[in-house]
């Protein structure tokens, strides 16, 4: 089998279908759908194990053995069985045509680790932008790539523009951390740093959906901003201590995101904003130590969390009016 998509199922009713179905029409490769429950108060086990029972061949229902996001795919991951494994969000959806295209054509491939790819952003007002980094629509085999990538694209660590070689991830031990919020910068950063073979698909094929009522993203708490800040400061020491030929590319992605979430303390409730602007300042020495700074990021590190903030809020609100989130 070429692929396990792994999909972790909660508190998704109105999506879940569009989400599945998506995916049951590829076509011209070999495939298997895990999704991984976790008990919801809505439709969304009902739904699962409905298309489980429709699409038996194809569709597999497993109840995690934990909680949380990390844990779906982590157990989701032991059960795969595919050559590669993708792990996709249940409010989402893919291009089925681009994403079968993108299938067929690792074929005897077995060698790539980790293939990267442009995605949509879909707005609350069902408006979709385009993340458009990657040159072309056919699979670039090639290492050197990557720079090319890392320059162009804000941000690497959303899983879900990710396929990746099952036997890569076991033998490298690469699991998700559990318990924790923005698990993502930390495997995405273990995964490029460990990675031997890349390759990048310029087509998009996935649909992600932002500002979602309901969303579990939407919701930031002083534990959110905690996670955060701990996530990218173990991302940073690790490119720090790695040998890896574009580590100041990556340092520098993730300086960016530690000035970038100085907006979030807007986002949580006022009793913990105090709190959560003493977290980030803990953590800005290790910022202000990296090389690979530019201009803007010198300046916002200079004016400090509170300034920085405010601007910074200033142009999410206009960032949100553009693209139609509420």
């Amino acid at each position: 089998m070429l692929l396990s998509i792994i999909v972790p199922v909660y508190q998704v009713e109105e999506y879940l279908y569009t989400c599945i179905k998506s995916m049951l029409d590829c076509h011209g490769f070999s495939y298997e759908i895990i999704l991984v429950l976790k008990p919801s108060s809505d439709k969304s086990e009902l739904i699962a194990n409905e298309i489980q029972k429709e699409y038996s061949s194809k569709v597999r229902v497993i109840v995690q053995n934990g909680d949380g996001l990390s844990n779906a795919r982590n157990v989701g991951l032991k059960y795969a069985v595919g050559e590669y494994v993708a792990f996709f969000d249940s409010d989402d959806y893919i291009d089925v045509d681009a994403f079968s295209n993108l299938m067929q054509s690792l074929e005897g491939k077995t060698s790539i680790d980790a293939i990267i790819s442009d995605y949509y952003i879909v707005g609350n007002s069902k408006n979709i932008s385009k993340v458009d980094t990657i040159e072309g629509e056919e699979l670039i085999c090639d290492n050197s790539y990557l720079e090319a990538f890392l320059k162009k694209r804000r941000n690497y660590w959303n899983v879900w523009q990710y396929v990746l070689g099952r036997k890569f991830l076991l033998e490298n031990n690469l699991f998700f951390l559990e318990g924790v919020h923005s698990e993502d910068i930390e495997f995405a950063t273990r995964v490029i740093l460990t990675a031997k073979q890349f390759a990048f698909f310029g087509k998009p094929y996935y649909y992600y959906r932002i500002g979602r009522e309901g969303s579990l993203a939407n919701k930031v708490t002083l534990k959110h901003i905690v996670d955060l800040m701990d996530m990218l400061s173990i991302s940073v020491k690790r490119v720090e201590n790695d040998k890896f030929l574009y580590k100041d590319l990556l340092a520098g992605k993730l300086s960016l995101q530690y000035i970038l979430s100085f907006v979030m303390i807007y986002d949580v409730d006022e009793t913990e904003r105090a709190n959560a602007v003493e977290y980030i300042c803990k953590k800005k020495s290790l910022y202000q130590e990296l090389k690979r700074k530019d201009a803007m990021q010198k300046l916002f590190l200079r004016l400090g969390v509170g300034y920085s903030a405010y601007v910074l809020k200033i142009v999410r609100d206009l960032r949100r009016i553009l693209l139609k989130i509420h």
